[in-house]
């Protein structure tokens, strides 16, 4: 029995020996044929060639997983444009530098690698739990009060800490169901920046809505050009965020009510309507200056603000020929809620030219606005309440 035994043992042992020098063996095999072959090249070859989208500032890549599984690009930077070619950006991308240590991987191991990095992979790109529309009509909005007490632009900057860099706000409880850019044209009123940015904030927030607030400066000494200023806010916000409405906003209105709601509804809206400097009453019916929302196709079937408009008055008088060439009309909420306080500023010279631009609007407006615009950025900062840009838009010679 003990002879037997034992022999049975030898054999089996003989033949585990044998079993691991032939797993042994297979190994070096598969691994010098995969090493030398084309095959191991198709097999493990590392994919650098993903497709980027830009969309809502996240870099989304295109992967496509081989059995090696993928590997990751990383070094994404957003270069601005030079000063000559604002319009222009450029997306540098570039791979890791990667040591490869699979010269004579397992099969095995290769493919259990493979469904690690598929199910990493998933779970990467799957989406976060969706927050619940915000309501379309948020609670508790009224008549609101306004200071219109000097204050520091430093110490406003400090407050709000909601507000994410460059001035963008969206709900943490729910989702916007608006996205808003508020467009500043802006000079020499840094007061009033420091009042305005203080009033709004709180004002936007209670409307529940997605916004950012770009700060438009006209650099040099030319004539102030609010309409040219506004058009570059519109390409300029839209460059960095999609945003569906437009708020073209003079810095020295505060709305005094949150029931005037920032959003574009289907028909232009003049926000404005009722400013207590002009007893809260409509100057004239075509009247589209001040505060005014618009929709991106809005804004762009119109070809934008013209950008002739150099000196105070006719830009608004202009955009609203404009909408009514392409059969828009002009909506407006009623006057115990479009109400504005005015801060007090210098008037400026009105511009002489104005009447004669304006005589011509309906036959030069598709060639006069975003079409023609021209511009040098000169510097982009992110604040922590707005985005400041400052801008050359001196017409080229």
């Amino acid at each position: 029995m003990g002879t037997a035994g034992g022999g049975r043992a030898a054999r089996a042992l003989r033949l585990l020996l044998l079993l691991v020098l032939a797993l042994a063996a297979v190994e070096y095999l598969f691994g010098s044929i995969l090493d030398a072959s084309p095959l191991r090249t198709y097999l493990y070859a590392p994919m650098h060639n993903v497709t980027p989208t830009i969309k809502n500032d996240k870099l989304i890549m295109t992967k496509k997983l081989l059995i090696q599984g993928t590997e990751s690009i990383t070094n994404y930077t957003h270069t601005n444009s030079s000063n000559k070619n604002p319009a222009k950006e450029t997306f540098n991308m570039t791979k890791p530098n990667l040591t490869d240590d699979t010269s004579t991987p397992l099969l095995i191991t290769k493919i259990m690698e493979s469904i690690k990095n598929l199910v990493t992979t998933e779970e990467d790109f799957r989406d976060e739990p969706s927050l619940p529309l915000c309501d379309e009509m948020p609670p508790d909005l009224g008549p609101i009060s306004v200071n219109k007490t000097e204050i520091e632009l430093d110490w406003v900057e400090k407050k709000y800490p909601e507000v994410r860099t460059g001035g963008i706000y969206s709900s943490s409880n729910c989702t916007a169901r608006h996205r808003v850019a508020i467009i500043v044209p802006y000079r020499d009123r840094q007061q009033h920046l420091a009042i305005f940015l203080n009033h709004m904030h709180p004002f936007l927030m209670k409307q529940q809505i997605e916004y950012g607030i770009y700060i438009i400066e006209q650099e040099g000494t030319s004539e102030f050009n609010r309409a040219k200023l506004m058009n570059v806010g519109f390409v300029e916000s839209q460059r960095q965020r999609s945003w569906q409405c437009f708020i073209f906003h003079d810095i020295d209105l505060l709305p005094l009510d949150s029931r005037n709601m920032y959003t574009c509804p289907k028909q232009p809206r003049h926000m404005s309507a009722s400013i207590d400097k002009l007893n809260f009453r409509l100057p004239y019916e075509d009247i589209f200056g001040g505060v005014s929302a618009m929709t991106l196709e809005q804004f762009t079937k119109v070809n934008g603000f013209s950008n002739k408009y150099w000196g105070w008055g006719g830009e608004d008088d202009d955009m609203f020929y404009r909408l009514k060439k392409m059969n828009y009309h002009i909506a407006r909420y009623k006057m115990s809620i479009a109400r504005y306080a005015m801060l007090d500023h210098k008037k400026s010279a009105p511009n002489p030219k104005r009447y004669q631009l304006l005589s011509q609007t309906s036959k030069t407006f598709q060639k006069d606005g975003l079409s023609t615009l021209e511009y040098e950025i000169i510097k982009v900062t992110a604040n922590h309440l707005y985005t400041h840009i400052l801008v050359n838009i001196d017409e080229r010679s």
